[in-house]
């Protein structure tokens, strides 16, 4: 008692000696044990080691100032979102504000000539290999000497015991690349569970079951999604707007081609995608994937200059716009063409069949009246447009496509004839 009595007679008058600066005075002038004792708490009275006071002291001290850095992490970040999800746009470009007319319009040639010029290329080849494989003339038959090469290669590959465990004994493959890529699923390493590599393998099997036309657009339906999951990422809205935004204030003509793969809404992305899925393996597998592709990327890039040249008429239409209505509008018309007594259903009307031959028309002149009267809710301009020339092109662009193949390969069938006299 007499112990913990003189400690805790010492700490009295120190601590009152932090209160009182009279007090605190008189003990620094002094020279008992106590003004001593004041006088190395004055130096360090946070950090006095061995002593309840400084260890109260102490760990007050660090626990206030955990709970500051805390509270000051949290304000930074409620700010911080409060920031992002009141981010607002401003149109930002070299063109000043004013909108382009003849830059845009020679962005789209280029582009247009130079698409169409490269898908003409990779059809050529395509169509090379296809007539150079044993499968283009002979098919699952083989050829005289007991089966092609692909087939050998495809038995070994489905031989491999990994490949076996995978899928089984006997599983089908539709051809060498179906193969293969089995093959690299069940090489996948030993720390992947089995039941994961045996889906991937299912969505493997189902990808190579689709046919060319299939898998271009879900391709393109792909790079919708990853084009909105990025919309939804506040910090990349800066960005985002910035390029796969179409303004025609803003001077950049690429975003033709970008904005008609950014969706920032669910439903447009949804409805798109429906469209686009429903008509476009129809439209891809009758025209050729390389064909298909050039089609959709010029119908997105015109049907969004449309709008862009009719912007300056009225000032409600100079405004950002996005999304793939007009190459699916494109889509659609093609489709009409192609299939005109198809019948088709409203989301709306399931259990309401209509003839495409009726419902497109009818929503062309929708979207007509839309861009007469200005509407804003949709880019009516865009669909008008992708819709017109998915019909035109049909009826004119095909056989333009095939006399520009035809002119291709003649010219490169006059190269290697010269080439060969050269030699």
């Amino acid at each position: 008692m007499l112990r913990f009595g003189t400690m805790y007679g010492i700490g009295l008058p120190v601590v009152a000696s932090f209160r009182s600066p009279g007090l605190s005075r008189a003990l620094r002038a002094s020279t008992t044990p106590v003004s001593i004792l004041h006088r190395s708490l004055s130096k360090r009275p946070f950090n006095l080691p061995g002593t309840v006071l400084g260890n109260q002291r102490r760990y007050a001290q660090g626990r206030y100032s955990r709970y500051d850095q805390q509270q000051y992490e949290q304000q930074h970040q409620d700010s911080r979102y409060e920031e992002e999800s009141q981010w607002e746009y401003r149109p930002e470009g070299p063109s000043g504000g004013r909108v382009l007319l003849l830059r845009p319009i020679v962005w789209t040639a280029i582009f247009t000539t130079g698409v169409y010029y490269l898908c003409t290329e990779s059809f050529i080849k395509h169509r090379e290999q296809l007539r150079q494989s044993s499968h283009y003339y002979f098919g699952r038959l083989g050829n005289f000497y007991g089966g092609s090469t692909d087939d050998s290669q495809i038995a070994d590959l489905m031989r491999d015991p990994k490949v076996q465990s995978l899928v089984g004994w006997s599983h089908a493959v539709t051809g060498l690349s179906h193969a293969k890529a089995l093959s690299r699923v069940a090489r996948l390493p030993d720390w992947i569970p089995l039941e994961l590599k045996r889906t991937v393998a299912a969505f493997t099997d189902r990808w190579h079951t689709l046919s060319r036309g299939q898998r271009c657009v879900y391709t393109i339906a792909a790079l919708n999604a990853v084009v909105l999951g990025m919309w939804q990422i506040p910090r990349l809205l800066p960005f985002m707007a910035r390029t796969f935004l179409h303004d025609p204030r803003t001077g950049r003509s690429y975003t033709l081609l970008t904005s008609s793969f950014s969706h920032r809404e669910v439903w447009h992305f949804a409805f798109n995608t429906i469209g686009l899925v429903s008509f476009g393996s129809i439209v891809a597998d009758t025209m050729s994937t390389e064909q298909f592709t050039a089609f959709y990327l010029s119908a997105g890039v015109i049907s969004g200059l449309a709008s862009h040249l009719l912007s300056p008429l009225r000032a409600a239409l100079i405004m950002p716009s996005l999304g793939a209505s007009g190459a699916v509008y494109a889509v659609v018309g093609a489709s009409m063409m192609l299939n005109p007594d198809s019948k088709i259903a409203l989301i709306f009307l399931p259990f309401v069949p209509i003839s495409i031959s009726h419902a497109f028309p009818a929503l062309l002149a929708y979207d007509f009246l839309g861009a007469i009267l200005g509407w804003q809710k949709f880019g009516h301009v865009a669909h008008l447009t992708g819709g017109l020339l998915g019909i035109a092109y049909v009826q004119w662009g095909m056989d333009q496509w095939a006399q520009l193949v035809r002119a291709i390969e003649a010219h490169r069938a006059k190269r290697s004839k010269q080439n060969s006299i050269g030699r």
